[in-house]
């Protein structure tokens, strides 16, 4: 009888053991994930601000999550080139028409050791987001950018203005996503 209680005791334990391991890997992923969607909440931010103040012609501005390539191995561990992290938005002209602009955040943002948090970093400037979306309109209006669904004539109703799109509707997604190539 005392043979079966000290194994009953050192099979819980051990189990108790690969539970803990497990529930600590999966709150250090948590954690992770949660300082990515912060880093893409601040890209995602700025970047509308941004749109909607200065160009007109926008309907709607559709965020797609924050798609992660975990490169991580189970028996390697992780990479020393950490994880792909980016977020796309939608750029509506008309109910049908968009185009769509991917921000990364690694080029986006840097995490700040002492703050322990992203900050944006300062090539995330109006003349980048001007350049990027020239260039996005571009390739949607020449049919580069698969998925995409903006002709000539609706690539004209989005131009830099003062007067912004303050009507524009603005769809926020901060989901966690795996992408898939």
């Amino acid at each position: 009888m005392k043979k079966k209680w000290i194994l009953a005791t050192l099979l819980g334990m051990v189990l108790l053991f690969i539970i803990c391991i497990g529930g600590k890997k999966y709150m250090d992923k948590k954690a992770v994930e949660k300082s990515y969607q912060d880093g893409i909440e601040l890209i995602q931010n700025y970047v509308t601000d941004y749109l909607v103040k200065n160009y007109e012609g926008i309907e709607k501005i559709e965020w797609e999550g924050v798609g992660v390539e975990w490169r991580s191995s189970p028996i390697l561990g992780s990479s020393i080139l950490g994880n792909y992290v980016n977020s796309k938005a939608k750029i509506f002209v008309s109910s049908d028409k968009f185009f769509t602009v991917r921000f990364t955040l690694t080029d986006e943002a840097e995490y700040d050791g002492d703050l322990n948090k992203y900050i944006l970093k300062h090539s995330l400037n109006p003349n980048n987001i001007d350049s990027l979306l020239e260039l996005e309109i571009e390739n949607a209006v020449g049919n580069f950018n698969i998925g995409d669904k903006l002709d000539q004539l609706g690539s004209k109703k989005i131009k830099k203005s003062r007067e912004g799109s303050p009507k524009a509707k603005i769809i926020y997604n901060l989901e966690i996503h795996e992408l898939e190539y």
